[in-house]
């Protein structure tokens, strides 16, 4: 046989093998709590998202290992814990672990032609090494963090501090003059040209909506008259909570108008901020069913998986705090939904899982061997048979001062299904400082501590017990620096 003739089989056979291979769209949404129709928000108007976990299965219980966008994404792309070579600091994967194999360099290495389109790794920089000339970037029609309008521009002059204009904006424009519709647009082209190749694709879809400042076209504002948006039902901190449990102010406060402190926050600013939240929620999810539109009007729709998730949760008023940064359910829980060509369809699987758990997933559902360095576990298990009853702990962290070692406090959180434990630890020295539990089958909007009371003693010493492992597994010598 001549050598010619051979290499023509062996590409055959290589082709071959990744038409069997599906392909995978990755959309990644910021900021995005559950706060959706298909997860029980009758107020919210989702209806792609919804359409996409009709199609699919929708985790009840999925959980990001830290509570803030830099550090949620790097441990999801690179599948370690935050905890792990300094991720935790939110400093960029090219500098912290510029040698691991993240997910989307681990589908390329397997044959995969991978594409992006929006905020995928925080750091643009990160996006760029991962990616290459693989990631499209639109032109831009906004100014600023994503402003279209005369008013809003004005006014980032006006914030001489930080820069940055009004926490919200609505105009009467087409979806593509903000950010994400125009990467959608982007996207839907791209994935046509995906099409065409006789290679999977791994398509990177990030939203930024609805990530501050909350700004979206007229028609999703429209959706949610001011007069039907209601307060938060929590408006104050947990009783018996540690001075570590939430922050009194952060991102919010670096936008034009916003006061200072959180609790100066008045009612009419709080329910504007809330309808704007809603209203960019919508656009994020018109931007999903365009996706999905083109996955079926390219016949993909038999051999493309699909993964929705967000980098974590939010608060909107709740505890009296806006924004994320803490271990509580309510900033460590996401949405996460799982579409599979010949899978389950309208399934719910109530487990608790980690967002760590994507990368081995997406590994195992295209049928190559996982790499060695993952943390997550594969889901294929609950994919198949949701209903299942599974005893699983999943853990997260916050920590407080995390660009200083010798002041960071470290919280530690396990949650096993009913309960949420938390100890916040002096990094430097180990010390514990304070200790918190939340029993969700008597309390699930972890409302009191009750850490204290005596009949949980036996399920706090349990709960210590595996919090240990996750203590001893961070780097606390700060080599990566």
């Amino acid at each position: 046989m001549s050598l010619i003739k051979t290499i023509l089989i062996l590409f055959v056979g290589v082709l071959s093998v990744h038409a069997d291979r599906p392909n995978v769209l990755f959309i990644a949404i910021d900021d995005l709590r559950p706060e959706l129709g298909c997860y029980g928000a009758g107020h919210i108007q989702s209806p792609h998202i919804d359409r996409l976990a009709a199609r699919g299965v929708r985790f009840s219980s999925a959980h990001v290992q830290q509570a803030i966008c830099m550090a949620s994404r790097a441990s999801i792309l690179s599948g370690l814990r935050p905890e792990k070579q300094g991720i935790y600091t939110g400093e960029s994967v090219s500098k912290l672990i510029p040698d691991v194999l993240t997910l989307n360099r681990f589908f390329e290495q397997n044959g995969y032609t991978i594409a992006s389109c929006g905020k995928i790794y925080h750091h643009g920089s990160d996006t760029k090494e991962q990616f290459g000339d693989a990631e499209m970037t639109p032109n831009k029609t906004w100014t600023g963090r994503g402003y279209v309008t005369p008013e809003a521009i004005e006014k980032i002059k006006l914030n001489t501090e930080h820069q940055r204009g009004p926490a919200y904006e609505s105009a009467d424009v087409d979806d593509t003059v903000y950010k994400d519709g125009a990467n959608t647009r982007n996207a839907v082209k791209r994935m046509a040209e995906l099409s065409q190749n006789d290679k999977p694709f791994f398509l990177a879809v990030g939203l930024s909506k609805p990530h501050l400042p909350f700004v979206a076209p007229s028609t999703y504002w429209d959706l949610y008259p001011i007069e039907t948006i209601k307060k938060p039902s929590l408006r104050t901190h947990p009783l018996n909570s540690s001075e570590y449990t939430m922050r009194t102010r952060g991102e919010l406060n670096n936008y034009y108008g916003i006061p200072y402190l959180y609790e100066d926050i008045d009612e009419d600013t709080m329910l504007t901020l809330r309808r704007a939240y809603y209203a960019c929620v919508s656009y994020a999810d018109a931007q999903v069913g365009k996706l999905l539109d083109q996955v079926e009007k390219l016949g993909l729709a038999e051999n493309t998986i699909i993964v929705l998730w967000g980098d974590h949760g939010y608060k909107l008023g709740d505890y009296g705090s806006w924004c994320k940064w803490s271990n509580m359910r309510l900033d460590t829980r996401i949405p996460l939904i799982f579409s599979v060509p010949k899978g389950m369809r309208g399934a719910v699987c109530d487990t608790p899982v980690e967002a760590l758990d994507i990368y081995p997933t997406l590994a195992a559902l295209c049928g190559l061997e996982k790499p060695a360095h993952l943390d997550g576990e594969s889901l294929t298990d609950c994919l198949e048979h949701p209903e299942s009853e599974r005893s699983r702990d999943v853990y997260s962290i916050w920590p407080h001062s995390r660009d200083k070692y010798d002041k960071t406090v470290m919280g530690y959180s396990v949650k096993d299904g009913r309960f949420n434990y938390v100890e916040w630890l002096k990094l430097s020295s180990g010390e514990l400082l304070a200790r918190e539990l939340y029993d969700h089958s008597n309390d699930p909007d972890e409302t009191i501590n009750v850490v204290d009371d005596k009949a949980n003693a036996a399920i706090v010493a349990e709960l210590a017990k595996k919090l240990a492992l996750i203590k001893d597994g961070t780097d606390h010598d700060h080599r990566f620096r």
